[in-house]
């Protein structure tokens, strides 16, 4: 059998009697038994296209054995109609484990949308805007953390801004630019520091520099000390090591401990509350800016991802009832600001009344809308 080690596997649904090949990585394995009591490993397969579940029972172990979390491989799966309350799903009909040097376990992130050197711009339009106290602050963080580290950072694992590189950088340039519109309502403009909605937006998420790591053939993973510390923890641990190793340099250049404190504020409440990461809610004005910010960058990069990976509304999906409604929702706004064609002359035509037999005392009225709209 002619097997093509360059082509990606096709990402798609399901249905009965489907086949697709291509090359994927195994990007996590997992060990279950069914309700049968039935021995079974899901496998996670996924490449730059996306990612979905393969069920591997015991009859078919042997093809995966040697195959771990990591490897590149290349599959020929069939689709088998779905069964017992569940949809359609792939079975496998052959494996071959990819040697280690394959490209497709260093492609599993789809490339970030914005281009490098647009980002390198707003990236320098923010920075400018700063004074040089708080320009001394952004350097040692970043010294901290080294630059390169914060500019190679995802930003999350698959919800929004999930690349890398430059997966950080956009969510934090569009956090900052966020809170500086925020900034710009007239009754507000006086109350709001910015030297601390810039430094804030570029700073609040760079605990993530330590919470994710981009690992070859499975993509964005959480180190494991990110289960007990959030990345508003360690971006805290973050600033307060670089501070104290810069303080020196941070007094000549006059930079104001109140600004570390703010940006500090910043960092550990930008989730909200304590059940969504945040040790401390917002207490300054523009801790509760940038938390609004935050919330306006992850959501709508959310959304534009949605829409982006949804199936057509005209093919429906049992499992993904949720994109399918956000889709409804997308088309009833383009539909609402698109302007209406114009109706066509038409004759008036009176009402349909029809009245039945109803009880005593009560009138009933049945019009007929299309005739009369």
């Amino acid at each position: 059998m002619h097997r093509n080690m360059d082509e990606r596997l096709p990402l798609m649904e399901a249905t009965d009697g489907a086949r697709i090949e291509g090359v994927t990585c195994v990007r996590a394995t997992e060990e279950r038994t069914s309700q049968r009591g039935t021995t079974f490993r899901r496998i996670l397969l996924g490449n730059r296209h996306g990612q979905f579940t393969l069920n591997v029972w015991q009859d078919q172990m042997p093809a995966w054995h040697g195959i771990a979390q990591g490897d590149g491989v290349w599959v020929s799966l069939i689709g088998r109609a779905g069964s017992g309350g569940y949809g359609p799903s792939w079975s496998h009909g052959e494996v071959v484990r990819l040697d280690d040097s394959h490209p497709v376990r260093d492609d599993l992130l789809p490339p970030c949308p914005v281009p490098e050197a647009e980002l390198r711009q707003r990236w320098d339009a923010l920075v400018a805007q700063l004074s040089a106290p708080a320009q001394a602050l952004l350097a040692v963080v970043l010294r901290e953390v080294t630059e390169e580290d914060y500019w190679r950072a995802p930003a999350a694992q698959r919800l929004h801004h999930a690349v890398a590189p430059f997966g950080l950088v956009w969510h934090s340039c569009e956090v900052a630019e966020a809170a500086l519109l925020l900034a710009r309502l007239p009754r507000y403009t006086a109350l709001l520091n910015t030297d601390v909605l810039i430094l804030g937006g570029l700073l609040h998420d760079v605990g993530k520099t330590l919470e994710y790591a981009v690992q070859p053939g499975v993509g964005i993973t959480r180190a494991p000390l990110a289960a007990a510390r959030y990345h508003t923890t360690l971006g805290v641990q973050i600033v307060t090591a670089a501070v104290t190793r810069a303080e020196a340099e941070l007094a000549a250049a006059g930079t104001p401990r109140w600004l570390v404190d703010a940006v500090l504020a910043v960092i550990e409440s930008h989730h909200g509350i304590r059940e969504h990461g945040s040790p401390t809610a917002p207490a300054s004005a523009e801790s509760w800016v940038l938390h609004a910010a935050d919330l306006v960058s992850a959501r709508l990069a959310a959304t534009q991802q949605a829409l982006e990976t949804a199936t057509p509304l005209a093919e429906p999906t049992w499992y993904r009832a949720g994109t399918q409604y956000l889709q409804a929702f997308h088309e009833v706004a383009v539909l609402a600001n698109t302007p209406p064609l114009p109706d066509a002359p038409r004759e008036a035509v009176a009402p349909t009344v029809e009245v039945g037999e109803i009880p005593e005392g009560v009138v009933r009225l049945n019009i007929n809308l299309e005739e009369a709209r």
